[in-house]
């Protein structure tokens, strides 16, 4: 599965660590919350993002789903395939579509020349980052207080 990071947070891992030991309701809570963002402001911005993917972009921004995770997150790509002619599908076009004939994608000309250089499109948003880190953290302190209380 591939995975890539918008925001590196320092400490995540330990808060993370910390909130297991909350009840598995307040894990639950948190999930809620975390894919109420992503579809809040994580999806939008994808999608949008994905229609500069050049001719495949309608396609991969019909996959963008908010995943249901303990941070806000997405999913990118399905493998329906015969999503386009010759029956690749969008999981398929997406990192392509992004990096063109560089990195691994691209390795021994294994491309077609259609990708060329890349439209380079998940980095051509970024500006929900504020607004949905500040909205998790206050989840995150809502969801400590209210089980650290024994709600």
């Amino acid at each position: 599965m591939a995975r890539t990071a918008d925001l590196q947070i320092y400490g995540l891992t330990g808060l993370l660590r910390d909130l297991r030991r909350l009840p598995k309701e307040a894990s639950d809570e948190l999930r809620t919350s975390s894919k109420e963002i992503a579809t809040r402001y994580m999806v939008p911005a994808y999608k949008a993002a994905a229609m500069n993917a050049g001719p495949w972009g309608p396609a991969i921004a019909a996959t963008v789903r908010a995943k249901r995770d303990r941070v806000p997150a997405v999913s990118i790509g399905s493998n329906r395939r015969g999503a386009f002619s010759g029956g690749a599908s969008p999981t398929m076009v997406r990192y392509p579509s992004h990096a063109g004939t560089r990195g691994k994608s691209g390795a021994a000309g294994t491309l077609p020349p259609a990708f060329g250089a890349g439209t380079g499109w998940m980095h051509s948003m970024g500006r929900y980052k504020g607004d949905a880190l500040r909205e998790w953290l206050s989840a995150v302190d809502r969801i400590k207080r209210k089980f650290e209380r024994g709600a």
